[in-house]
């Protein structure tokens, strides 16, 4: 099965890959901002985001500015020498894109639960690597996803591709083009989300806005629970899922008529 990966190098399927990812990344990002609930969310975690970044310290901005160039070269690296092993441009049934899409971000959110939970948690060893994103408090905003330890946005991306190139591995064919634009889009952007401010509470918005308060919930106290990052299944299954205390108060909260 290695073999049948080794001899599939595709840099012209690889290379479609990136710029299609960067094409309906920035399409997606457009059409999204300009629903008027979401630009408003955005210009909150922007004002947010300007004041943190006036505020804070040279270290900050070190940590911040190392993270996003370490995150970017490691994608980088990934996409372009691993990437064209696994990907082609052969059609395949949508039933299969789906579901390989579906399997690799379950499988590599599986793997990241336990990574989070405990490497970077307890008594693990990349404790103290893991405490410089939890420097980020309660409502955390979207460049508070970039405060990141190097050594754990490296093991965070690597995580990701290693979980995609063995699954490539165990079904024994590249994926196509399809799999891995969808799953490398919604593996950054619900990173990105996780971390952002979003006070939306109608449908189809408000469970965007449930899983950044899960999220959020996380940022309070290093040691209870939410530590899956694409679904809160596992948290769910291992009896890790915590309740944020915003949403304690909003039930808590008396209702005016």
């Amino acid at each position: 099965m290695i073999d049948l990966i080794v001899d599939n190098y595709d840099w012209m399927a690889g290379l479609v890959a990136v710029a299609l990812i960067f094409v309906f990344t920035v399409l997606a990002q457009k059409i999204v901002f300009s629903i008027p609930a979401i630009a408003k969310t955005r210009e909150y975690n922007n004002a947010q985001n300007k004041d943190k970044w006036r505020n804070k310290g040279k270290k900050y901005h070190e940590r911040v500015k190392t993270s996003q160039k370490v995150g970017m070269g490691a994608y980088l690296f990934f996409l372009i020498i691993v990437q064209p092993f696994i990907v082609t441009l052969d059609a395949q049934p949508p039933w299969r894109i789906l579901l390989d899409v579906f399997l690799i971000l379950m499988i590599y959110d599986f793997f990241y639960y336990l990574t989070h939970r405990f490497l970077f948690h307890g008594q693990g060893y990349f404790r103290r690597v893991h405490a410089v994103h939890h420097q980020a408090r309660s409502r955390i905003s979207s460049i508070d996803s970039h405060l990141v330890h190097p050594t754990e946005t490296f093991i965070g991306v690597a995580l990701f591709y290693v979980v995609t190139t063995f699954y490539a591995v165990i079904v024994g064919e590249p994926f196509n083009v399809a799999t891995i634009v969808i799953t490398s889009i919604i593996y950054t952007q619900i990173n990105q989300l996780n971390h952002c401010r979003i006070d939306l509470h109608t449908f189809p918005w408000r469970t965007v806005n449930w899983i950044a308060i899960r999220h959020d919930a996380h940022h309070i106290d290093m040691h209870k629970g939410n530590y899956a990052t694409i679904t809160l299944l596992y948290d769910w299954l291992f009896g890790t899922l915590e309740v944020n205390p915003i949403e304690l108060e909003a039930k808590e909260a008396p209702v005016h008529n």
